[in-house]
């Protein structure tokens, strides 16, 4: 993708800033002298400690640990400095890995349980740390590689490219526009809801989608659809409407976690859906009629009850959420409705001594099956 205006850079330098404020690891994919290592390292300015690797600089075991023999012959993996420097920062700090398309395919094997696990040989960091890396592409990298699709699925990407228009003006100004960094929003965990019921809704529909690795060598090193990038895309997204980010940088998220092609499909789709509000719904629950809504539709409506009775659960709303489920199986067929009536059912869910509503019938046959339906 190429930048051309400061509206498209300043899209993306959100998009980057929620990456970071999130603490989901992105990568930057630019041609060199574009300003990758700049900008990440300008969250020093608002009291960040960032802390740079030029990758091509270590060895494996600067990321998976130092081997050291103890006096008894054991052998611990001891954490490098850079590591042991993040962990006693007190505050938000980043792990910046720059030139990371230097790193050999040992190297990035190395650094996959840093990225998603914050540990380094026997150190675990703190949640307070993000990890960013910045690349060239293969073709213009210095002594190049490929990302491993292993690597690659631990990353969202963004495209990274500075317009003329920011250059020119900034050049001359000094004023830059600063990396947005943020805190959680009051507001994420009910958008995480959210965006977590239209990820499973799609998912219903367009199964395929959960995981769909590239046959090619280049397009694996990119971002694609697996459980670990849907996870991203719906905290990111999550993130962004909790902050009332732009459309656009919605968009950049969704694409640089699961792919433009995957991401643009799913955009479609969840715009199309507009849900009613789950707590309207189960207010009363022979008030909304089924009749005619499409079968993925009632799944993601359905969901949406689950959603909201998961996070407030009392005997009466469960109750309401079984009855709208028997209600939307009445109208619509019991396809859609029967994963929520099995979760339902599920230990944890249904309070303790809560009778089963006479409605329940309608899934007798599914509940029985799944060794559910008992008193």
């Amino acid at each position: 993708m190429s930048l051309s205006t400061r509206t498209e850079y300043e899209h993306t330098l959100q998009a980057l800033g929620i990456c970071i404020s999130a603490r989901i690891p992105v990568l930057l994919w630019g041609a060199p002298g574009e300003g990758k290592t700049a900008v990440v390292e300008s969250a020093a300015q608002q009291g960040w400690h960032v802390e740079t690797l030029i990758v091509s600089h270590y060895e494996p075991s600067d990321f998976a640990g130092l081997p050291v023999i103890g006096a008894d012959g054991s052998v611990t993996l001891a954490p490098p400095g850079w590591a042991t420097r993040l962990a006693a920062v007190d505050g938000p700090s980043i792990a910046f890995f720059d030139e990371f398309s230097t790193a050999s395919p040992a190297l990035q094997a190395a650094a996959l349980r840093p990225l998603t696990h914050f540990q380094v040989g026997s150190l675990q960091l703190p949640d307070t740390v993000s990890f960013v890396a910045a690349a060239n592409p293969a073709d213009v990298a210095a002594s190049g590689w490929e990302l491993a699709a292993p690597t690659a699925s631990r990353f969202v990407h963004l495209d990274w490219a500075l317009p003329l228009e920011v250059y020119a003006e900034c050049l001359i100004t000094g004023a830059w526009p600063p990396l947005p960094v943020y805190s959680t929003p009051d507001e994420q965990f009910a958008a995480q809801a959210q965006q977590r019921v239209l990820v499973a809704g799609f998912l219903r529909a367009r199964e395929s989608q959960i995981s769909a690795i590239p046959a090619d060598a280049a397009a694996r090193g990119r971002a694609f659809p697996t459980p670990r990038t849907w996870d991203y895309a719906t905290r990111l997204s999550a993130f962004a409407v909790a902050i009332g980010a732009p459309k656009e940088v919605l968009r950049l998220l969704v694409n640089g976690c699961i792919g433009e092609v995957t991401a643009h499909e799913f955009l479609a789709w969840s715009a199309a859906q507009d849900l009613p509000d789950p707590e309207t719904l189960l207010a009363d629950p022979h008030g909304f009629d089924f009749t005619g809504v499409r079968p993925d539709r009632v799944y993601v409506i359905l969901q949406s009850i689950l959603a909201a009775v998961s996070r407030t659960t009392t005997p009466q709303r469960w109750t309401d959420a079984v009855t709208l489920c028997a209600v939307a199986a009445k109208a619509a067929g019991i396809d859609p409705a029967v994963p929520v009536a099995r979760a339902l059912m599920r230990n944890g869910m249904r309070p303790a001594d809560t009778p089963l509503p006479a409605c329940i019938t309608v899934f007798a046959p599914a509940l029985a099956l799944a060794g559910l339906l008992t008193p």
